[in-house]
């Protein structure tokens, strides 16, 4: 499918990389040690490292966002939000703790320059500068990547919608827990939240804008 060039353009776009952190991609990891199915995000990693390389020759911005946890964000409505009566975590305790292995990047990192977003909730604008930061750079569109497609992600895509940026939501190199999750994601993003794009679809627009320059 054809775009428009500047929904991707560099100046104009970033790439938002969610949560991609030990805790919740690393087979070590937290959630991993939970139960939850890591292995589309240990298969996703390498698109996402492909597409970054790709995004920083092409002069595109990429911000990182990292979740942290501690006693100054666990707040009661916080740790009960799936109907406790008492707020007790629901979480494993070790999950992306602030200052922990967990809630270091898993194999991606920023580079000298990239801004790094820290949030203590599932979407990148609550709570944050991230807003900020895309305007200071000029940026009014988001490519959304990173873990997990349905909760982080989107909650992350959907914020930069009601903010006024054109958002999407790079299929292949964002993943989920859950296979149907991620299916789910993606259908209710193309549906009323914005577009859904293959990193290679937007790599090309990248080589179309070099070769027009």
């Amino acid at each position: 499918m054809t775009y428009p060039t500047s929904r991707f353009a560099p100046g104009s776009a970033a790439i938002v990389v969610v949560d991609v952190q030990n805790d919740f991609c690393d087979p070590d990891g937290a959630c991993a040690r939970n139960g939850s199915d890591v292995t589309a995000a240990v298969a996703m990693v390498p698109r996402l490292q492909r597409f970054l390389d790709a995004a920083r020759a092409a002069g595109v911005l990429v911000v990182f966002i990292q979740t942290t946890h501690d006693e100054t964000t666990d707040s009661p409505a916080w740790l009960a939000r799936r109907g406790d009566d008492a707020p007790v975590p629901v979480v494993p305790a070790g999950n992306c703790r602030t200052g922990s292995w967990g809630a270091e990047f898993y194999g991606v990192a920023p580079q000298p320059g990239e801004p790094v977003v820290v949030k203590h909730r599932y979407s990148a604008f609550a709570g944050t500068n991230l807003d900020v930061v895309l305007r200071t750079a000029g940026i009014d569109s988001l490519l959304l990547t990173g873990v997990s497609t349905n909760v982080c992600v989107e909650s992350t895509l959907r914020d930069g919608l009601f903010a006024e940026y054109r958002v999407t939501l790079v299929e292949d190199c964002a993943a989920s827990f859950e296979a149907d999750a991620h299916a789910a994601s993606v259908e209710n993003v193309a549906r009323y939240f914005g577009v859904v794009a293959t990193s290679e679809e937007i790599g090309a627009t990248w080589s179309t804008l070099s070769r027009a320059a």
